[in-house]
């Protein structure tokens, strides 16, 4: 693990006391030490702990925001879903407000686990997606545009659309977050490596060039 994270390094596929890791253990240390500069930790093991519950606190607060959202603004939002079915498989509002609520959980998800993990399907997908959701986002405005719904439902439709995006994006942020800080704790305790702070990692001082002959 890195010097800056306070934790002692061992060289590469070993671990103290000389036991050689396996494939799997050596990436999981790896993952370790990427979270660890991901997240700062500069106050040790007491910043996994105040950051876990900081990530699952707000995606919890998001989570029950967008389903109160969802029931007040998507469902019961006055809007007659039976009218500009998207271009994309005749989907009605509704079922487009599900699909970009779904898409953009998983794309968010799978950004957030794939910047860690270096896998290439992951984020191909979530670009994908990304698309998609813009295009079911940008649709009802361009509807309203062009005169198959008032350009006031089409800007209703379209604002709901982003709200519910936006609030999606950062809850599986949140939430991805607190699952790598909760990984990194489980894997630390199954370790019996203990995250020192910052400032307690001793590092040699520079020699004093003022006074060198």
């Amino acid at each position: 693990m890195s010097q800056e994270a306070g934790t002692e390094t061992h060289g590469s596929g070993h671990v103290a006391g000389g036991h050689v890791r396996t494939p799997d253990a050596e990436k999981s240390a790896q993952l370790a030490d990427r979270i660890v500069q991901r997240f700062g930790l500069e106050k040790g093991q007491e910043d996994i702990f105040d950051l876990i519950n900081q990530k699952a606190y707000y995606g919890g607060i998001l989570l029950a925001g967008l389903v109160l959202f969802w029931w007040v603004l998507i469902t019961e939002g006055n809007d007659d879903i039976t009218l500009a079915t998207s271009f994309l498989f005749d989907m009605n509002f509704s079922n487009v407000a599900i699909t970009v609520g779904l898409f953009g959980l998983i794309s968010s998800s799978f950004k957030s686990l794939s910047r860690e993990k270096g896998q290439l399907l992951p984020s191909l997908l979530s670009g994908a997606m990304l698309i998609v959701c813009g295009f079911f986002i940008l649709e009802p405005l361009f509807y309203g545009l062009i005169g198959d719904i008032s350009i006031n439902t089409g800007l209703w439709r379209s604002g709901r659309l982003v709200v519910l995006f936006t609030g999606v994006t950062f809850c599986a942020s949140f939430l991805v977050e607190a699952y790598l800080l909760f990984w990194l704790k489980t894997f630390f305790e199954s370790e019996g490596i203990v995250l020192a702070a910052a400032e307690e990692v001793e590092i040699p001082a520079a020699p004093d060039l003022l006074h060198l002959e």
